[in-house]
Order: C-alpha cells, then structure tokens, then sequence
C-alpha cells in the first residue's frame, strides 16, 4: 500500500480487507499513516455542534429534533449565522 498517494480507486477486495483486519492492527495502520504525515503529539478533535434543537418541523421517526414527538429535549432557536 502506497502511504503517500490519496486514493479514489479502491477495489471492493481492498476495502473487505481492511474492513477483516483486527482491531488493534487496522488502529496500528492508521496510527502509522498519522505519524508519517502528522505529528503524533497532536489530535485534531471535532465536535458537533445543534445549530438547532427540537421543534423540526421534519417527521423523520429516528431523530430527537422532530417537533412531532415529546423527546423532553428543551426547543431551542435556529443559531444565527457566523456563531
């Protein structure tokens, strides 16, 4: 495997392969990939962020923003732009 070339052309026996690793050997290979192009000291983290909560008007039956059900989830107004 070529770490140094982003790839767009990954054959579906490629994938199943990584997808059949162990645990601790697939996060060694990215752990690898991380230190060759990173430093290893540092982790970018993310967050997810509600920009708005409950009353959707959406009735989609998974989701806890939707107005159509009582989730006990506190309403709250759309963030304005730039927040």
């Amino acid at each position: 495997m070529n770490d140094t070339i982003l790839r767009h052309d990954w054959r579906i026996e490629e994938i199943e392969a990584l997808l059949d690793l162990p645990f601790n050997d697939l996060l060694f290979r990215a752990q690898t990939l991380h230190r060759a192009h990173f430093d290893p000291n540092q982790v970018q983290v993310s967050s997810l962020l509600s920009i708005k909560t409950g009353a959707c008007s959406e009735d989609c039956g998974y989701c806890s923003q939707s107005a159509k059900y009582n989730t006990d989830v506190e309403p709250e107004r759309l963030l304005p732009v730039g927040r």
